[in-house]
């Protein structure tokens, strides 16, 4: 069921429009469709992605996303060279 709308469109670029025989019905209709579908892509993506890498499954040893400590902070991972000369 299509539905009657109204719309602002520059008056130079609907005259081209005409004069080039463009359905301005359809193409803002086709637009709006891709338009949609990538939001819609773009949601979905991002909500693949939030669910996965943003928090730790139970169990896990990850933490979660953006959390990592320094390693000057960890306890074990550095330890400092000792420089010593022999006697």
């Amino acid at each position: 069921m299509k539905k009657k709308v109204s719309i602002l469109i520059d008056k130079e670029i609907l005259e081209k429009a005409h004069e080039l025989g463009i359905n301005i019905s359809k193409v803002c209709e086709n637009s709006l469709k891709l338009y949609i579908q990538a939001i819609e892509q773009a949601r979905t993506k991002e909500q693949a992605f939030l669910n996965e890498a943003s928090f730790a499954k139970e169990g896990s040893m990850v933490g979660p996303l953006g959390f990592e400590p320094r390693i000057a902070n960890a306890p074990g991972w550095y330890t400092k060279p000792s420089y010593t000369t022999a006697p």
